[in-house]
């Protein structure tokens, strides 16, 4: 079995295990009632965010693809995305988006370095992001969170400290040649005493090349304020778009909630989320969500938490996989400009 299929099979396991544990401590046939029942409206607006998160991230990427000046169609880079949100969702930490994502790219024989440049200028804009977003969030929401969970301010601190990490290192990684090589070389060494690959050496020059391409390129786009500050933009609206799902999932089922407090608490649960080790934060993302919203969303909480799993994580599955399996079994023709 190959490394995808079992992360797959893991994530779909702690997923299936996880609903069937929610459903036991619910009235399950409730919660059936309020899914089936739900305004068709209300979740075509619920799939419309989830296509926006999509789409936003593409232009951020985008952006960054015109500065790198890579001459690759919108289409071409959606399809890049959603890869992308498959081994996101199937690896823990969601650390397998943006590995896959330049595999697929290579593959079409785009520079490596410079495919990494683009995807890494796009998550630390994302980053940067999320840590202001997680900031706000934690500030209007732990009035009244804290009420319901003790330790909260512990949790997202912890959350906030891990996502800031992340942007240090990638701003140390994008700006330091010297660092970034000397982790290439170390991870090289490990895969060559691992017997995982042969003519290291060889492989090693290869990729100090792709190294030099990549921090020109992210020179390039570090430098640029104008795209910096759009990808940041995109980046905003993808974030806003993410976290409003639950509010039109609410609504489809009949709940009428105060979108600012129920986006408000979907930012603690994003930075708390982002600690969890499974594959796409898979079961402690579901229980975490019941543990917060049970208060606001009552004996519809079930319905709710598995409607917003399908809008934000299994969908991500599903037609990203599909996305995937697609580019393995074929060749795009797409080439670089460079």
């Amino acid at each position: 079995m190959s490394k995808t299929a079992r992360n797959f099979l893991i994530a779909t396991l702690i997923s299936i295990i996880t609903l069937l544990v929610v459903l036991k401590f619910s009235d399950f046939s409730k919660t059936v009632d309020y899914i089936v029942g739900a305004d068709p409206v209300w979740l075509l607006t619920a799939l419309l965010m989830t296509i926006l998160t999509w789409t936003f991230e593409t232009l951020t990427i985008k952006v960054f693809a015109q500065e790198s000046e890579l001459k690759i169609s919108f289409a071409y880079l959606f399809r890049i995305t959603l890869i992308g949100r498959f081994f996101s969702a199937i690896t823990p930490f969601y650390t397998g988006g943006q590995p896959a994502q330049v595999a697929y790219m290579a593959k079409d024989k785009h520079s490596a370095g410079i495919a990494t440049s683009m995807l890494v200028s796009r998550f630390v804009v994302y980053q940067i992001v999320i840590t202001i977003f997680g900031v706000a969030g934690m500030l209007a929401a732990y009035s009244f969170v804290s009420k319901e969970i003790s330790n909260l301010a512990l949790l997202a601190i912890v959350g906030f400290l891990i996502n800031s990490g992340v942007l240090v290192f990638l701003f140390l990684f994008s700006l330091n040649k010297k660092f970034a090589g000397g982790m290439a070389k170390l991870f090289f060494d490990i895969l060559a005493r691992l017997r995982l690959i042969k003519n290291s050496k060889t492989l090693l020059n290869k990729l100090f090349l792709e190294v030099d391409k990549f921090h020109n390129s992210m020179k390039k786009s570090l430098e640029n304020t104008g795209k910096f500050f759009a990808g940041m933009l995109f980046a905003f609206l993808q974030m806003l778009a993410f976290i409003s799902t639950p509010y039109f999932v609410a609504l489809a089922v009949g709940i009428n909630v105060d979108y600012l407090r129920l986006i408000s608490v979907q930012l603690v649960l994003f930075l708390i989320s982002s600690m969890i080790p499974t594959p796409g934060a898979s079961g402690a993302s579901e229980g975490v969500f019941v543990l917060f919203f049970a208060s606001m969303l009552n004996e519809k909480t079930a319905a709710v938490m598995i409607l917003w799993r399908l809008f934000t994580y299994y969908i991500n599955i599903i037609v990203g996989g599909f996305f995937s399996f697609l580019g393995t079994k074929q060749n795009t023709g797409i080439t670089s400009h460079q």
